[in-house]
């Protein structure tokens, strides 16, 4: 169903480029203005930030600033990783605990959203995936998806790698209508896998910024167990609660898990 949705939106897009071509000249400037809000896949928030390297916390293993549990009994899955898969993770840390309106990497801003943290991570690693984003239509998290998906790099598994981009579904109620169908609705990034199946990924937190949380595939319908005498979330909550409402059936970032893309293989 989705890929019948994705035809619809590209055969709109070229429709949509075919116009541009005749009246570019009045539609250029549109164009650029409506890309800034394109970039956005959701909610955004905070202040405008400086400019120059990613802010935020400079490494260790934290989530928004804060360090993890002891990963005790657990090894790295991938411990040879390529120079961008390693520039990748090195981005990500970089920014922990961000909040803003604005991300600056390298001199280029990108908006301070889930897609738009992506995309600066990426550039950061010297891989620009806005490239083909005039292509398509939709929000960022749906360009993104489009274009791994025509590059064929998109896939399922329970141990994706460092850097694969993280595809998920119905992260919150888009159209309103209180139903489970809101596709592509948020975006992150693997940072690391480990034996027990743990994935520790990145993202924008609506409230708390940019935090690193977890997820496990082999568990997905398990938020938290206790461990050692303490209780440790196996897999972090995604979906944004509704005021007043309980959460539904599926709300953890395993079970609302679309695809991993391997976005620093794209050309």
């Amino acid at each position: 169903m989705l890929e019948k949705y994705l035809e619809m939106t590209d055969k709109y897009s070229e429709m949509k480029f075919s116009i541009r071509y005749l009246f570019c000249g009045v539609l250029l400037g549109l164009f650029l203005f409506s890309l800034s809000f394109a970039l956005s896949g959701c909610a955004t928030m905070g202040k405008v930030s400086g400019s120059g390297e990613p802010v935020g916390s400079t490494g260790g293993n934290s989530v928004g600033g804060k360090g993890l549990p002891p990963a005790k009994g657990r090894e790295p899955v991938y411990r040879h990783l390529s120079y961008r898969q390693k520039k990748l993770v090195e981005g990500a840390y970089k920014l922990l605990g961000y909040r803003g309106n604005r991300i600056v990497v390298r001199g280029r801003s990108f908006n301070f959203d889930c897609s738009g943290t992506i995309l600066a991570i990426y550039y950061y690693a010297g891989i620009d995936l806005t490239r083909e984003f005039s292509r398509y239509t939709g929000n960022g998290v749906l360009r993104l998806y489009k274009i791994l998906y025509y590059a064929h790099l998109l896939y399922l598994t329970k141990t994706p790698r460092p850097g694969d981009l993280i595809f998920w579904d119905n992260t919150y109620d888009r159209n309103h209508n209180g139903k489970m169908d809101d596709y592509l609705t948020h975006i992150g990034m693997v940072v690391n896998v480990y034996s027990d199946g743990t994935i520790e990924y990145v993202h924008e937190h609506i409230r708390k910024g940019i935090v690193i949380e977890r997820m496990n595939l082999r568990y997905p319908n398990t938020y938290r167990k206790r461990i050692n005498g303490r209780f440790v979330i196996i897999n972090a909550p995604i979906r944004i609660k509704e005021k007043g409402k309980p959460h539904p059936s599926k709300w953890l970032a395993s079970q609302l898990l679309r695809a991993f893309g391997k976005g620093y293989l794209y050309r």
